[in-house]
């Protein structure tokens, strides 16, 4: 077998794998955070890392996420994250399949579905060696993108009394499926929208279909606005831009927004409310899992829910003056620990 599977011992993950195949230039790390709800449900990412070292951070960091993100959010599944690194070669079938051939190993302990760089024809390649993988058929955008918007109703709703959005102004980072999905629902709304982007093309079709401002990225986050909505990478509430920050809240769908806890804290010292990505960003994986269970009828009620466990994030977290991070990861953790 070309396949190389080599296990790496990672304090507080249940497994964590490098899976490489030379005939397809496979180079991927799969990591299992935790299983404790279910087995693990999370996407592979399919992306270009300058190392190894920079690859599994990654993998670890987004499997952890995933753990609380689908804890938090209510489904019954456990944590777990794959990424591809594509620094050295193109993307083929065979080079999904052989991916899937390394989830096949893991024996229904790993479920996959897409992520950042890795779409639907992906899924189905995969499909073709294993049975653990999911979302082809849901385009995951859409709930995300609806998941948000109740987050945003529910954030705006904690700092100002309201859920009407017609006074609101949200600063978009990323229009892509969910920054676009998310900028159409708000000016429908009422709402005035400022967006920014790398992919100028992507604002200037937006821009055809909804009255938006636009401004550059490196300008957004100071931007004077109720609202930052970052909804492409993460990392982007940091040390170098937070003295900078000029809004009430940030809710968006990127994953892992905080470069650190602490960035959390200093948040919530200056009275900027964080509504947490892994709960605000549920609805996709809420979309799959009820793909999983047969339960699609009761996508909508879930979604809405999102909103609803914000709002008692949020409230615990001005109680107990305690960042917001902090209590859901609190939450999150007490469903697992406390499920047989």
């Amino acid at each position: 077998m070309a396949l190389k599977i080599t296990d790496l011992s990672i304090k507080k993950y249940e497994r964590v794998v490098h899976a490489t195949n030379d005939v397809t230039k496979l180079d991927c790390v799969i990591a299992i955070h935790n299983t404790k709800l279910g087995p693990a449900l999370g996407g592979v990412r399919s992306w270009t890392y300058n190392n190894f070292d920079e690859q599994k951070a990654d993998a670890l960091r987004l499997a952890e996420a995933m753990t609380l993100k689908n804890s938090i959010c209510g489904i019954k599944f456990g944590g777990g994250k794959a990424v591809l690194n594509l620094k050295d070669t193109k993307k083929t079938p065979e080079l999904y399949q052989s991916y899937a051939e390394a989830v096949e190993v893991l024996k229904g302990n790993y479920l996959t579905a897409g992520d950042v760089g890795t779409f639907k024809e992906d899924l189905i390649e995969c499909s073709k060696v294993t049975k653990y993988v999911y979302g082809i058929n849901v385009e995951t955008s859409a709930p995300t993108s609806r998941g948000l918007f109740n987050a945003i109703k529910s954030t705006y709703n904690f700092i100002n009394g309201t859920n009407n959005l017609s006074s609101i102004h949200v600063a978009i980072s990323g229009v892509g499926k969910v920054g676009g999905k998310l900028a159409r629902v708000l000016v429908k709304a009422g709402a005035k929208v400022t967006v920014a982007s790398i992919n100028l093309e992507s604002i200037n079709e937006l821009k055809k279909e909804i009255k938006i401002n636009k401004t550059n990225p490196e300008n957004l986050y100071r931007t004077n606005c109720d609202i930052i909505s970052p909804c492409a990478l993460g990392g982007v509430i940091n040390t170098s831009n937070k003295d900078q920050l000029k809004c009430k809240a940030i809710v968006g769908a990127a994953n892992n927004q905080l470069d650190n806890s602490e960035t959390g804290e200093w948040l919530l010292k200056n009275n900027i409310v964080y509504s947490p990505d892994y709960l605000v960003n549920s609805g996709g994986v809420i979309a799959i899992a009820s793909e999983i269970n047969g339960t699609e009828n009761l996508l909508e009620k879930h979604l809405e829910k999102i909103g609803d466990r914000l709002q008692l994030v949020l409230e615990e977290s001005k109680k107990n003056n305690q960042s917001a991070d902090s209590v859901a990861k609190h939450i999150a953790w007490e469903r697992i620990n406390s499920s047989r």
